[in-house]
């Protein structure tokens, strides 16, 4: 082999033969993937290494008329893999996520993969944060269930030992707490 080409040639022959084989593993690898424990950064993560190994594989076609293509085939071919990728990120998504899916759906013209990853990322931190709030709150009933009523002021979550309204703020000179009528409202 004294050419280059000759070198690639040989190296292509060689070791281009799994390509098929691996072309159809990712296929089904990129069709049966969902969301399930991942958070949307991972899930979405995982299919883009898929498709991104896919584009080596199998690269957009290229224009080669020797005159101006006036069929735009390259460009549909391009919007039909970015509603691909679109449709298999948003399928494989959790079942929480069903309302934006069936939104971005609708749109039309479908948006770009990087703004449908955004959406749902925002709603992911909606729900986490709905999910903090309501933990939060059932924490909350739980400690004024367990703590009861205190004695002293009538409110819940505290006993009266520890009852701002008796013993004062933390850190507080009492005289300045009494003289001031500072009373606690927050429990």
């Amino acid at each position: 082999m004294d050419m280059t080409i000759d070198v690639w040639i040989d190296l292509k022959t060689r070791y281009s033969q799994g390509d098929l084989s691996r072309i159809s593993d990712l296929g089904s690898e990129v069709v049966t993937l969902n969301q399930g424990d991942f958070s949307v950064t991972e899930y979405f993560t995982k299919l883009r290494i898929i498709w991104d190994e896919l584009d080596n594989f199998r690269p957009n076609p290229v224009c080669v008329c020797q005159t101006k293509c006036t069929y735009s085939v390259a460009l549909i071919i391009s919007q039909r893999k970015c509603e691909d990728h679109a449709m298999q990120f948003l399928c494989g998504l959790n079942e929480q996520y069903h309302n934006i899916k069936s939104h971005v759906l609708l749109m039309e013209p479908i948006p770009p993969i990087p703004k449908i990853f955004s959406l749902v990322a925002q709603q992911e931190c909606q729900l986490a944060n709905n999910f903090s709030v309501t933990n939060i709150s059932s924490v909350n009933s739980n400690r004024n269930s367990v703590l009861g009523v205190c004695t002293f002021c009538g409110k819940n979550g505290h006993i009266e030992n520890v009852c701002f309204c008796k013993v004062d703020f933390p850190g507080q000179d009492n005289r300045t707490y009494k003289n001031n009528r500072k009373t606690c409202t927050h429990w």
